[in-house]
């Protein structure tokens, strides 16, 4: 059995669902992998999704950025909280180094958490990042209200640059901090179950409705004025987590099942731009109505794949809150799919490439990987 560490960041859902599927894909390569997989993501997210050849610990690898809601970001508390990780990183980073040695790890992969990469070089060990962005590039906006990010951001940037290799993710910013730069396709998930029968196993009526997966977090739901929507006979919302049930709306645990049955079964998803449920839409064409993220930095280039490879429509702010998404609905249901002109096997091709890491010395593999 050979050991790998999975460093995942815990901000969001985005960085969990592409490693699951890497995790998967290498596993089915090579079923002689053992994964210690060390994330701030909640642990019922993984037995839905993989089999036992893993164990998880609970851990803050990163920080991410301190949303009061998926619309607008905290800055002064995110650089808190940025500054008070860096402060105690050469405790993080003695403490990793010594668990990768101990464990007898000889793989570290990280999405994309800074750390991990300088505690892998310190224990000797090679290391691979995976992602579309780095926690430096999503900062650098911020500097223009709080330049002491400025510090923080040359940090990360030097952690990053201990990484051996970074497959780099399609909807990317810039990850110049990487000193190896590998493309790789989308990695993402496609549905296993017809939409109409994971339909029939949630009981949902077949009345005609049109089928709305809100997905967004629960206090982001509570923020959406929900009765037009409601009291319209046409629609049906689906909503995750501990939402009251009433009539129009049918809850669902959020460890139900795998996410993406439950988009390829909508009929349309609602939600905000993120790698996870952008690419997620695309791999199983069910349209997606959003809105803004002004203080995000991979909002424009989420949307712009959106254009590019989807059926989206864009509801304004205030018109999102209002639950005013009745004409963006039917607007997107009238309109019909692109020929997808990208491929979605990201998770096969990393796996290929980490497994070549695995099994060669990583000075061998640098010039081959391309």
């Amino acid at each position: 059995m050979r050991h790998i560490a999975y460093y995942i960041s815990g901000h969001g859902y985005g960085h969990a669902i592409r490693s699951i599927q890497v995790i998967k894909e290498l596993s089915r390569q090579n079923p002689y992998l053992f994964f210690h997989i060390r994330t701030s993501a909640p642990e019922w997210f993984f037995p839905l999704n993989l089999q036992s050849n893993y164990s998880y610990y609970l851990q803050q690898n990163d920080v991410g950025t301190f949303d009061h809601d998926f619309h607008t970001v905290d800055k002064k508390a995110t650089l808190q909280r940025v500054q008070k990780l860096m402060q105690n990183s050469d405790t993080y980073i003695k403490s990793e180094a010594s668990f990768l040695q101990s464990a007898g790890i000889e793989l570290v992969i990280g999405d994309i958490p800074p750390l991990p990469f300088v505690a892998a070089e310190k224990a000797g060990i090679p290391s691979v990042a995976i992602g579309n962005f780095s926690w430096d590039w999503i900062y650098q906006p911020f500097t223009d209200e709080l330049p002491e990010f400025s510090e923080t951001i040359a940090q990360f940037r030097d952690c990053y640059a201990c990484a051996d290799v970074l497959l780099r993710l399609p909807m990317h910013g810039d990850m110049s901090a990487f000193q190896r730069i590998v493309n790789v396709p989308l990695i993402t998930r496609r549905a296993r179950r017809k939409a109409d029968n994971v339909r029939k196993m949630l009981r949902i009526p077949d009345d005609g409705r049109t089928l709305l997966l809100v997905a967004l977090r629960e206090q982001d739901v509570q923020r959406i004025e929900l009765s037009p929507l409601i009291s319209d006979s046409s629609l049906r919302l689906i909503l995750l987590g501990r939402q009251p049930e009433r009539d129009g709306v049918i809850t669902l645990p959020q460890n139900l099942m795998p996410f993406q049955e439950l988009v390829n079964m909508a009929d349309v998803v609602i939600s905000k731009p993120g790698y996870g449920i952008v690419s997620e839409c695309i791999a199983n064409t069910t349209p997606l109505v959003y809105t803004s993220r002004p203080d995000f930095a991979e909002y424009d280039i989420l949307v712009d794949s959106l254009k590019r490879y989807a059926v989206s429509e864009f509801v304004p702010p205030d018109d999102f809150f209002a639950g005013n998404w009745k004409k963006a609905i039917q607007k997107a249901l009238r309109r019909k799919w692109k020929k997808r002109s990208f491929p979605i096997n990201g998770a096969e091709v990393a796996a290929g490439k980490i497994l070549h890491i695995l099994t060669t010395s990583i000075e061998a593999v640098q010039d081959e990987l391309s």
